[in-house]
Order: C-alpha cells, then structure tokens, then sequence
C-alpha cells in the first residue's frame, strides 16, 4: 500500500479568505490539485492545520477525496482558532469549531478523521489524534503564554488557558495508553512524540508530547515545520508540512531564498511511502 502525506497545510496562507466565495473556493480546490498532483498513493494522511477556516478546510477534503480510495485526516493547533467575532458567535468555543469539522468530514465520502481512533483500511491499523502537547517548567509555560498564539486563539468553555492545556493533553494521554498492546501499522498525529534529530531548532515542550511507549510502525506527524524523515525505536517518522508560501519555481530549496538562514520548507508537494 503507497500512503501520500502532508501536514500543516495552513491553506490560508496560500489562498487567504476573500469576501468573494465563489473565487475563494476555485482558487482553494485549484492549489490543492496543484498540491496533490505528484501523488500516487492510495492513501492521502493529512496530519493537521488545514487553516482557520471550517469550510477552507471542508473544500480541501472534498478535493483529495475525489482523488484517493482513501483518506485520513486529524486536527492541529490552527483547526482551534478562534480569529474573528463570527467565529466566536458561530461556535461555542474552539472544540465548538473543531468538531464541526469532524462532524462534516465524517460525512463526507472516502473520509475518516483519526481522532482518538483507530480504523483498518485493507488490512492496514490506522490510529491518530492531536496528541496535544503540555508545556514543562517555567521555560514551557512562558513560550506558550508569551509567545505561542494558541493562548490567543484558543479557548475551552469553563476552563483557563493553562487549564484547558491540560485537559487536552489528558485526553490524548488517557486514550493513547489504551493502545499499549494494540498493533498499529501508521499512527497519524499533528503534534510528534519525539524531537526531530534533524530540527534546525532548539528542543520544545509546545512542539512535542512524551509518550510513554511507540508502538506504531510508521508515524506521520507536523507541527514543528519539517519536512524529513527519520527513525527512533523502530519506528520511522515522516513530516512533510508545507504550510508557508514561496516561490518554489524561483527557489527549489528554501535556503536559496536570500535572507534565509534555515532550510524548513523544500517543496511543495506530496510525500510518499510504501508499507
């Protein structure tokens, strides 16, 4: 089985919202068949932050599934956003927004969100979650309060920000204990259980989630803006976020663009493995 991946989409960075729906839908559904059109995968995994945007992201899932047998998608830190007042009207809070999402995406053909879930595909374990992060120490706490926007744009009725923080990696850690003795062929999560070796960047405790044990063949994961793959305890990680514009016809490689100093971002495509 050829799995495509891809995480941090962040769409509307790409194509930012527009009074005119009608154009921002073409253009919407047009970069994600650009995005899409290496693939060659049965499967397309899409491992978090599709955009600030429930219908965005509901027009890009639409798109791929037109495309692949199969689906699989969860959640990121962005897919809670609350940025504007009719959001905020419009869902109760940032789960309000998220699990509209999943809601209309279960519905939808060839689509299976991964949500403290597992599913098998072909004989294939697929499990995932947000598997959210909880920030260590004073360092932690101030990275998420001071320089973090999910304290900005992220809020969960009857719950502080730092409490609502805790409560979400709760539930990520109450389920994934579950699967101790489970077989899972790829787990799919936005945030990565482990430090990438090969990050540019300083370890963080709002950009990863200690788990007590990985058991998954293979894990798709993002957040921390990388495009790499690489191996820890048996398992391999593949990260292919893309979410950030460039001209990739100009600048192939992102450390070409003038001013650069770190190489996150390569290309702007689908990424493949094979299981």
């Amino acid at each position: 089985m050829k799995i495509d991946y891809v995480s941090d989409l962040h769409i509307n960075h790409w194509i930012p919202w527009n009074v005119n729906q009608i154009k921002w839908e073409k253009r919407t559904r047009e970069i994600v068949n650009r995005l899409i059109s290496n693939g060659n995968g049965e499967v397309l995994v899409i491992a978090g932050d599709f955009t600030e945007w429930n219908q965005q992201a509901i027009w890009v899932l639409d798109e791929v599934a037109k495309q692949y047998e199969k689906v699989y998608f969860t959640y990121g830190n962005h897919d809670l956003y609350l940025i504007s007042k009719s959001q905020k009207r419009k869902y109760s809070d940032s789960l309000g927004r998220v699990n509209d999402l999943i809601k209309k995406a279960a519905d939808m053909k060839n689509v299976t969100p991964l949500v403290k879930s597992t599913d098998t595909y072909k004989g294939k374990v697929f499990a995932g979650d947000v598997m959210w992060y909880l920030p260590k120490g004073i360092e932690g706490w101030d990275f998420f309060k001071g320089v973090s926007n999910d304290s900005n744009y992220i809020s969960i009725n009857g719950y502080s920000k730092e409490d609502g923080v805790r409560a979400m990696w709760k539930g990520s850690m109450d389920w994934y204990e579950t699967l101790e003795k489970t077989h899972i062929d790829v787990f799919v999560s936005h945030v990565p259980p482990v430090h990438n070796p090969f990050s540019p960047f300083e370890p963080n405790s709002c950009y990863m989630v200690d788990v007590p044990f990985i058991n998954a063949k293979h894990w798709i994961c993002g957040h921390e803006h990388l495009q790499t793959e690489f191996n820890h305890e048996g398992t391999s990680f593949n990260m292919n976020c893309i979410g950030y514009p460039y001209d990739y016809d100009k600048y192939p490689s992102v450390n070409e663009i003038p001013g650069n100093e770190v190489d996150t971002y390569k290309t702007f495509e689908i990424k493949t493995f094979e299981i």
